[in-house]
């Protein structure tokens, strides 16, 4: 009996981490087919459909590296659905996911191995952005390779663990210019473990200028890219509110569990054995999103809260190390089974993205409604790119109102053919023809000059949720149904 128990037990641990990735798989499959795109994954589609130079042009009129554009563009053998066009981020964030338990083995052993991937893959925020077709998972990804090359090479050097370093931390560079910092505490945090061992503190910085020396052709992108953008910013300064966010969706979505969680990460360090593990999970986790956030305070435009969901993986392991450290055999299965328990809450909770949503709402209004020939004016690059992908067979018109459209709007993925003007509107409103108009009205451009005109020529418009669809005349007076609110 005992044997067979032992076997069971045996078979159980070897199938944990499959049976977690099926999970993450179905739970990522789930999201991604509940909303369509929005405007960064259709601005990143857009750019991918283009020839191999034109999006390449596009890249460098960008302000991010180029491998995510490389590997978006070879993405499309896939197909062109939206679940094709973020099944590329659903593999980087389930890769990202074995790779957090292969961190987390390494540093606290298999228990919390676990215990690790089954947090991440419940983790609402990892959940969200593992299906969202955008760099976030790939940056995840290669930060793993690099962490996990990074704390192997110094418990003991040898030359796979060291290319797998520079490999890692060469791609994160080229996935996200943002990656340098998180390589820099990195650095830091080995010359600290080397410090009675000079040589190997020489040959730890010798790994970095080999990675320097790979990430040495992005300079003159970088320049020219920082040149272009000029003064213009994507994100707001970043600020105190945007780093009680980030802990706010690390601890799980809500601020209440933010001292049960510290608390835990906490008793990781009780067992002297382990503070050195725990130290590198501290420095990786929680250290890379204060040294993120300094950074944003200082440059102003370049980080939001998304981008330290980088962090999930080394926070988690440090989590689930110290939950399983608690004292007794049935105090850490509790513990547990609670995390587990308010993830799958958070899942049920978390409302869908706002744009995702009031796009799907708009698709669902206009599917019955547009016909191929119909002309829609977007009186933004969010609806623009969005009706040229759902409705390809109505003409899609952006109609900015005088207002100059911004790099971080997408404007390099916009053919310069796209762009109409106000008479276009009044004539075809005159002239009877089918037409609607789209306004998302947010970001760098507004839509109230488009409004107040739709308003001058047709019916109020229907809200669909946060965009504002107006009936051309001889739709509105025709259409069955009440608009969607």
């Amino acid at each position: 009996m005992t044997t067979a128990r032992a076997a069971a037990a045996s078979a159980l641990d070897r199938l944990a981490l499959p049976l977690v990735l099926l999970l993450a798989l179905a739970l990522r499959l789930r999201e991604a087919l509940s909303v369509p795109l929005w405007f960064d994954e259709l601005y990143t589609r857009a750019a991918a459909d283009r020839p191999w130079a034109d999006m390449l042009r596009v890249m460098r009129a960008d302000v991010h590296p180029p491998l995510h554009f490389v590997l978006s563009w070879a993405w499309r053998v896939f197909g062109d659905s939206d679940l094709a066009v973020r099944s590329l981020s659903i593999a980087c964030g389930l890769g990202a996911l074995a790779l957090g338990w292969v961190l987390a083995r390494a540093l606290f052993g298999r228990a919390v191995a676990h215990a690790t991937a089954l947090l991440l893959a419940l983790h609402p925020w990892h959940l969200y952005l593992s299906q969202e077709a955008r760099s976030y998972p790939l940056l995840w990804l290669t930060l793993g390779l690099s962490a996990v090359g990074a704390w192997r090479w110094c418990e003991r050097e040898t030359r796979g663990r060291a290319t797998l370093f520079v490999a890692g931390s060469a791609l994160a560079l080229w996935t996200h210019y943002l990656a340098a910092l998180v390589l820099a505490l990195q650095w830091l945090w080995g010359l600290a473990r080397l410090r009675r061992e000079p040589l190997r503190m020489a040959r730890w910085t010798l790994l970095h200028v080999a990675v320097a020396a790979a990430f040495a052709p992005l300079l003159p992108l970088i320049l020219a890219q920082t040149a272009r953008v000029g003064g213009e910013h994507l994100m707001a300064h970043f600020t105190l509110a945007d780093l009680i966010d980030v802990v706010r969706r690390v601890a799980f979505g809500s601020l209440k569990l933010l001292l049960p969680v510290a608390a835990l990460a906490a008793w990781a360090f009780r067992e002297r054995a382990a503070r050195r593990a725990a130290t590198f999970a501290l420095v990786m986790g929680p250290g890379s999103v204060l040294v993120c956030f300094a950074f944003g305070l200082w440059q102003q435009g370049l980080f939001a809260p998304k981008y330290a969901m980088l962090a999930l993986a080394p926070t988690m392991a440090l989590v689930a190390s110290g939950a399983l450290r608690l004292p007794g055999r049935v105090a850490p299965a509790l513990a547990l089974v609670a995390l587990a328990v308010i993830e799958v809450r958070g899942i049920a909770l978390r409302p869908h993205y706002p744009e995702a949503a009031s796009l799907g709402a708009t698709r669902a209004y206009l599917a019955p409604r547009i016909q191929p020939g119909d002309v829609v004016f977007s009186g933004d690059s969010h609806t623009y790119l969005f009706g040229r992908r759902y409705f390809p067979r109505a003409r899609q018109r952006l109609l900015l109102m005088g207002q100059r459209l911004p790099y971080y709007e997408g404007r390099a993925a916009i053919p310069d053919s796209a762009f109409g003007d106000a008479a276009e509107l009044r004539a075809a409103a005159a002239s009877g023809a089918r037409w609607f108009a789209l306004s998302w009205g947010r970001g760098g451009v507004h839509g109230d000059a488009l409004a107040a005109l739709c308003d001058s020529l047709t019916a109020p418009p229907a809200h669909c949720e946060l965009v504002r669809v107006w009936s051309g005349a001889a739709i509105a007076n025709t259409s069955a149904g009440a608009p969607a609110r």
